[in-house]
């Protein structure tokens, strides 16, 4: 069951780079409480790119992903992969509620 594009709502936390390409640091809370961190690009999580170095943060932040399946519990599994983003830990597949995407534009 894979779906179309879905934008996965996170929070950038820090910059990692300000100098080009800027790097920022954001996190996601998944459907059991679970944090999880990812280092990108801001284009990878910006719909609009338009932060500039040195925003202030925390700010709302998204990252692309497909829905892979539903589980009986009504939670979501989703993939990050159609931008090749993952976690630190290189996980790629997060178990996440519904209200915690949106329909991709």
């Amino acid at each position: 069951m894979m779906s179309s594009a879905r934008l996965l709502r996170c929070e950038a936390i820090a910059w990692i780079d300000e100098d080009w390409p800027r790097r920022v640091r954001v996190r996601l809370v998944d459907a059991d409480g679970r944090t999880w961190f990812f280092v990108d690009k801001v284009p990878i999580f910006f719909v609009d790119d338009g932060i500039s170095p040195g925003a202030s943060l925390p700010r709302p932040a998204f990252v692309r992903c497909c829905v892979v399946g539903q589980q009986e519990d009504q939670v979501l599994v989703v993939s990050t992969l159609p931008d090749h983003v993952e976690a630190e830990d290189g996980t790629t597949q997060f178990r996440v509620r519904p209200n915690q995407l949106e329909r991709r534009a």
